[in-house]
């Protein structure tokens, strides 16, 4: 029979979401997440994208971990990156990371990844994209 401390040997994500903001009740803990997207408009690059919130969600972690998330362009250049390290406790409990990040600079359409690092390692990611608005698109 194995021992249950040998089943909770590195963090998993579960999920990663973004939006423009994400409200957090005092009492409950419990997050709302307003204005979800997978796709920027913009009409002209560069552009300073104001405000964009990461929610990243994670289980089987029971120590104090170093995240880190890093945004990059289409053309692999790192545009933002915010990390803090983050204590957990229960390795059967989910936990809700929010990052904020103001100020991204958008320098060109395409695919962006955003990248989950745990104590260096990658541990999970997704992907939006910035779209140019054409005259027709209002």
């Amino acid at each position: 029979m194995s021992s249950m401390s040998g089943a909770f040997e590195a963090p998993v994500c579960v999920a990663i979401v973004l939006c423009n903001e994400c409200i957090e009740d005092k009492r409950t803990n419990n997050k709302s997440l307003i204005g979800l997207f997978n796709a920027i408009h913009v009409p002209s690059v560069p552009i300073i994208h104001p405000r964009m919130v990461v929610l990243a969600s994670i289980t089987n972690a029971a120590q104090t971990l170093d995240m880190r998330l890093i945004i990059r362009s289409p053309s692999g250049h790192e545009v933002a990156s915010i990390g803090a390290p983050f204590p957990t406790f229960d390795p059967l409990a989910a936990y809700d990371i929010v990052f904020e990040l103001n100020g991204v600079v958008i320098q060109e359409p395409g695919t962006y990844n955003v990248d989950l690092m745990c104590d260096g390692s990658y541990l999970g990611g997704r992907r939006f994209d910035v779209v140019l608005r054409t005259p027709m698109d209002g």
